[in-house]
C-alpha cells in the first residue's frame, strides 16, 4: 500500500498473511522497502486489511471534497479549509479506540450522542448540501445507515451501533 514515491521509506506499508517462517525469513527485504506488517496465518487476511485500507483512505478523501464543495460556495478555498479537515479527522481518530471496543463487546453505549441525535445532523448537512447545490449522495448515504439503524430498535444506541449495518447477516444452514 503505497505510492512510488514512498517505496523504500516507512510510509510504504508491506501487508503479508502466510507463512510465518517466510515473512521472517525475508523479513529483512521487506524492510527495506517500507514498514512490512505480519498478520497472521490466513493467506487472505493481507488483501482484506488492504481493502479495509482502501476504504478508510476513500471515505476520508471523499467526506473532505464534499466539505470543500461545502465550503467553496462561501468562496472558500481547499487549502484554507484543509487544517479545519485535518483538525476534525485527528479528532475524530481519537475515537476510533474506544468504538472499536463497543464493537468487539457488542455493546453501544450513546457516549456522546444518540444515534437519533446522529441522524438528526445528518438531515441538516443533506439539506444544507441541497440548498447549496452540492452533491448530497454522501451524506444521504450516512442518514440512510442511520435510519436502518434506528428503524432495527438502535435509536437509543451510540454511533458504533451502525457497524450492524455493514456487517453480513447471519447465514441460515
Amino acid at each position: 500500500m503505497a505510492i512510488p514515491p514512498t517505496i523504500g521509506t516507512a510510509e510504504a506499508v508491506i501487508l503479508l498473511s502466510g507463512s510465518k517462517t517466510a515473512f521472517d525469513s525475508q523479513q529483512f527485504v521487506l524492510d527495506a522497502l517500507g514498514t512490512a506488517s505480519y498478520l497472521g496465518e490466513d493467506h487472505g487476511l493481507s488483501a482484506l486489511y488492504d481493502v479495509a485500507g482502501l476504504s478508510m483512505m476513500w471515505g476520508v478523501l471523499n467526506a473532505w471534497l464534499h466539505g470543500v464543495a461545502l465550503l467553496g460556495t462561501a468562496g472558500v478555498d481547499a487549502s484554507t479549509y484543509t487544517p479545519f479537515a485535518v483538525q476534525m479527522a485527528q479528532g475524530t481518530l481519537g475515537w476510533l479506540a474506544g468504538y472499536a471496543d463497543q464493537v468487539d463487546s457488542g455493546t453501544y453505549p450513546p457516549d456522546d450522542a444518540t444515534l437519533a441525535t446522529h441522524a438528526g445532523g445528518m438531515a441538516h448537512l443533506v439539506e444544507e448540501s441541497k440548498r447549496l447545490g452540492v452533491n448530497a449522495d454522501l451524506p444521504r448515504l450516512f442518514k440512510a445507515l442511520a435510519d436502518r439503524a434506528i428503524t432495527a430498535g438502535q435509536a437509543g444506541k451510540g454511533y458504533a451501533a451502525l457497524v450492524e449495518q455493514f456487517t453480513p447477516e447471519p447465514r441460515t444452514s
